[in-house]
C-alpha cells in the first residue's frame, strides 16, 4: 500500500451518505490497522429562529441526536473489530469544525465524509460541507456520495496534471483500483478554453500542449505496470475542456467512473487557489465518490 492511513476521521451527520462513509472508513481502518475517529457537529447554522425561541430545548435535542449518532458509529466500528475508536461532538459549522478544530485535535491523515452532487437544496448544502472540508483540510479527503455502503468501485478515474500532488493521486488511485479490482482510467485534461483567447494561434498551441500531454501520460505509464498492480485494466487518455467542470462531468460519465481521484496542492496561495478550485469543484459537481489527495503517496515496494 502506498501510504498507510494511521488515523482516519469519519464525519457523521445522520444522512445515508455519511453512513456509507462510515462503512468505508471502517473498511479502511481495518485494512490499515488505523485508529478511527468519529465526529458529529451540532450545527446551528440553519435554525437561528428556533435557537432564539427555544435555546435550551434545541441545544439538548441536537446534542442528544449527535450523541446517538456517534455512539451508534462507535458500536458499529467496534463490532467490526476496531479497538481504537475515539468520538468527538462539537458545536459549530461542520466544514470548519471538522477540518480545523477536530482535525487539529485528532491529527488524521484521512477524513471520510458524506456528500452529494444531487440537485435538492439539502443535498446541495451537504455538498457544500464536503467541499468546504476539502478546501480547509491538510490531509486526504474521501467524499462518499453513493449511499450504498456495499458498493464497490468498478471504474476509478485518476486525473493528473504533472504536479507532485497529482503523482500522489496517481499512486493513491492505483491502490484503490487494486483493492476493488477495478479498471483504472488515467486522464489529462487539456484546457482548451484557456487557449481560445489566443486566436489565431490556438490550433498551434493545442498541438504543442497535446504533445506535452502525451509525453506526461507516457511518464505515468512507465511508473506502473497494470499486471504488477493486479488491475482489471488500465487506460490513458487526453481529454479536452475546463478541468474543474470536465473531470466531474462529461469525462466521469464517459468512463462510467464510480470514484474520481484528484490531487490538491499545499503550495503557494495562488497555486493552491487554482489547483484547489479543481478538486473543490470536482467534489461539488461529481455524482460519484471523490478522493482528494494531499498526502505524499509512493509506489509499492
Amino acid at each position: 500500500m502506498p501510504l498507510p492511513y494511521r488515523r482516519i476521521l469519519v464525519a457523521l451527520d445522520g444522512s445515508e451518505e455519511s453512513e456509507a462513509a462510515l462503512a468505508k472508513g471502517i473498511d479502511a481502518a481495518l485494512a490499515y490497522k488505523s485508529t478511527l475517529g468519529i465526529c458529529h457537529i451540532v450545527d446551528y447554522h440553519n435554525i437561528k429562529e428556533l435557537r432564539r425561541q427555544y435555546p435550551d430545548l434545541m441545544l439538548h435535542a441536537l446534542n442528544k441526536k449527535g450523541s446517538d449518532i456517534v455512539t451508534r458509529g462507535k458500536e458499529q466500528a467496534e463490532n467490526a473489530g476496531i479497538y481504537h475508536v475515539r468520538v468527538f461532538i462539537k458545536e459549530g459549522i461542520p466544514k470548519t469544525a471538522v477540518a480545523d478544530d477536530i482535525a487539529r485535535s485528532f491529527g488524521p491523515d484521512l477524513i471520510v465524509t458524506g456528500g452529494s452532487g444531487a440537485s435538492t437544496g439539502e443535498k446541495k448544502r451537504l455538498g457544500s460541507v464536503s467541499a468546504g472540508i476539502v478546501r480547509r483540510a491538510s490531509c486526504d479527503v474521501w467524499v462518499v456520495k453513493n449511499s450504498d455502503s456495499t458498493a464497490v468501485y468498478r471504474s476509478v478515474l485518476i486525473a493528473v496534471d504533472g504536479s507532485d500532488a497529482s503523482k500522489s493521486a496517481f499512486y493513491a488511485g492505483l491502490d484503490m483500483a487494486k483493492k476493488h479490482q477495478s479498471q483504472a482510467q488515467v486522464i489529462y485534461v487539456l484546457n482548451t478554453q484557456s487557449l481560445s483567447s489566443l486566436e489565431p494561434y490556438t490550433n498551434d498551441l493545442i498541438d504543442v500542449y497535446k504533445e506535452r500531454a502525451e509525453a506526461l501520460l507516457h511518464e505515468y505509464r512507465t511508473l506502473s505496470d497494470a499486471e504488477n498492480h493486479g488491475l482489471k485494466s488500465m487506460q490513458y487518455s487526453i481529454e479536452y475542456g475546463t478541468p474543474k467542470t470536465t473531470v466531474p462531468g462529461e469525462v466521469a460519465r464517459k468512463h462510467q467512473a464510480d470514484l474520481i481521484v484528484v490531487g490538491a496542492s499545499g503550495m503557494g496561495r495562488t497555486q493552491r487557489f487554482i489547483l484547489g478550485s479543481v478538486s473543490e469543484s470536482t467534489v461539488r459537481r461529481a455524482s460519484c465518490d471523490v478522493l482528494v489527495v494531499r498526502n505524499q503517496h509512493q509506489p509499492e515496494t
